[in-house]
């Protein structure tokens, strides 16, 4: 990995703010206390410049504790069907019927079901940066990410969502914490330019490309990839190994 000044600066400033939603009791299905579901959000901290943090992209993750549930019998293959709807989990019910996946081979499992970068900013290496977050919170032995790799516009959920629902708030100023200005999502991320990329080979040829680039390996034929961690450390010893270097020089 070749670490360029214009991106350290940033990954330098780069924060991720996570909301976890748990429930000790289920309230809709059987057994969805065993899911912690995440929503987070990717910052550029600008206090330098006297600037309130700039919100540089989304992600969504969910937790399944597939070890508690075996250890109450749950039957998991009827929690997923219930949860069907979702893209995420359309695919995983396909990959355990092909036997490409083995489920209870798991301790938890975490379910990331999209990751949205505003386009001024994918070229800075923040997908790794988030990789790198999943890598250090979630991932232990016995435990496996897996992520789904899809266009948004082709994830009907997500897709409106982003499109129709999502509202971006942006501050404008550190003094003044209600000076605010509310961009529609699909504006903010320039989402329409997505509309327009018709080749769907196309647009999954690249994200498949960027998922193997972070480390993740394609299941069977699905859209969902599995997280192996070799990449994600070597990055991580080259970072420490470059800011080792520019401390040194100052």
């Amino acid at each position: 990995m070749h670490i360029e000044k214009k991106y350290w600066d940033i990954w330098d400033n780069i924060t991720f703010k996570t909301i976890c939603y748990h429930k000790n009791f289920d309230l809709v299905n059987d057994n969805e206390s065993l899911i912690t579901e995440y929503c987070g959000t990717i910052s550029q901290i600008r206090l330098s410049e006297y600037k309130p943090p700039l919100l540089l992209g989304e992600f969504e993750l969910s937790s399944w504790n597939i070890g508690l549930g075996n250890k109450f019998e749950v039957n998991l293959n009827k929690l997923i069907k219930q949860h069907k709807r979702e893209d995420v989990y359309i695919e995983l019910m396909k990959i355990i019927k092909d036997n490409d996946f083995d489920i209870n081979k798991y301790n938890k499992i975490v379910f990331v079901s999209n990751l949205i970068i505003r386009p001024d900013f994918r070229k800075f290496g923040l997908t790794e940066e988030f990789v790198e977050l999943l890598y250090r919170e979630y991932f232990r032995d016995g435990d496996a990410i897996i992520a789904l790799v899809k266009p948004l516009q082709d994830n009907p959920i997500d897709a409106d969502h982003y499109f129709n629902q999502n509202i971006v708030e942006t501050h404008l100023s550190l003094q003044n914490y209600n000076d605010i200005k509310f961009i529609p999502a699909v504006d903010y991320y320039s989402l329409n330019d997505l509309l327009e990329k018709k080749d769907t080979e196309k647009n999954e040829y690249k994200l498949f490309s960027v998922a193997a680039k972070c480390g993740f390996n394609r299941i069977g034929e699905s859209h969902l990839f599995t997280f192996s961690p070799e990449k994600a450390i070597q990055r991580m010893i080259e970072k420490r190994e470059y800011k080792i270097k520019i401390n040194s020089l100052t």
